[in-house]
């Protein structure tokens, strides 16, 4: 039995890497400044995660996401993509562990995550502001061809960062909402915390990321809306192909699931 169980896993995390490299695929759309791009196949990671549990889903994160990369010809994105996606879904499952029993746990770690999420918004900024004092020409490109632009631009990116932070728990909510109204399930509060968590951590690791390969933390800067979309959307299509799943017989293979409601909620 646990032979055809470790089996079934190994199937399943092939399939989940295909899935996960045809979403990344199948939508691209360039990101200005960074030479990258937001793409659904964080929806595919999140899933796989619920399907096969932190060890197996990061596998199939690391190696789906890589691919998605290396396919379409974004080979210098690869090492990044592979170290980021993987630890993604990592932390998404430990988090989902150490929460789903403990309400004390969860609530520390809700804490720390928008004390860090918040620290990063204010490391940002600085960096923008300093950026836009002792460099401004650095900031220039296609989108900003001078320097007259460059303040509008920039007030224009710290909106979009600030509106950032407002918009995560806003929409995970309304997301919640939607679930447990249409399909008669409940995300708990410990997987949506752990899927932001991992969101996050994709967003200021591509952050970091770039500001490495460009040598520019300011430029890097750009790239966060478009990466928190990318996470939002990510959940959402996660929680809605889940909720389809865990009312068929697929439901047995998921390693962590939603909560049902009772009849008597249901009216």
């Amino acid at each position: 039995m646990a032979v055809d169980n470790k089996i079934n896993k190994m199937i399943l995390t092939g399939l989940m890497m295909a899935l996960i490299t045809v979403a990344t695929l199948i939508v691209q759309i360039p990101i200005p400044f960074t030479n990258g791009y937001i793409h659904l196949g964080d929806s595919m990671i999140f899933l796989s995660v619920l399907i096969l549990g932190w060890r197996y889903g990061a596998l199939a994160a690391a190696f789906g996401s890589a691919l998605g990369d290396l396919i379409p010809g974004y080979i210098h994105w690869v090492p990044w993509t592979f170290c980021i996606k993987g630890l993604m879904a990592i932390f998404m499952g430990i988090a989902i562990e150490k929460c789903m029993n403990s309400r004390k746990n969860t609530a520390i770690l809700a804490i720390i995550t928008a004390f860090v999420w918040m620290g990063f918004q204010v490391a940002v900024q600085w960096i923008l502001k300093g950026t836009a004092v002792n460099e401004p020409h650095s900031l220039l490109g296609d989108e900003v061809e001078n320097l007259s632009e460059l303040g509008t631009f920039l007030t224009g990116v710290q909106g979009k960062l600030m509106f950032t932070t407002v918009l995560i728990p806003v929409f995970l909510i309304i997301i919640a909402i939607y679930v447990r109204k249409k399909e008669h399930l409940v995300i708990p509060v410990y997987e949506i915390l752990a899927m932001t968590i991992s969101g996050l951590w994709m967003v200021m690791g591509y952050y970091a990321a770039a500001g490495i390969m460009y040598g520019n933390f300011a430029v890097s800067a750009f790239s966060i809306p478009w990466n928190v979309v990318q996470f939002a959307l990510g959940f959402f299509l996660a929680m809605v192909i889940a909720a389809a799943l865990l009312r068929t017989s697929a439901s047995k293979y998921f390693t962590y699931g939603l909560v049902r409601k009772n009849k008597s909620e249901r009216n």
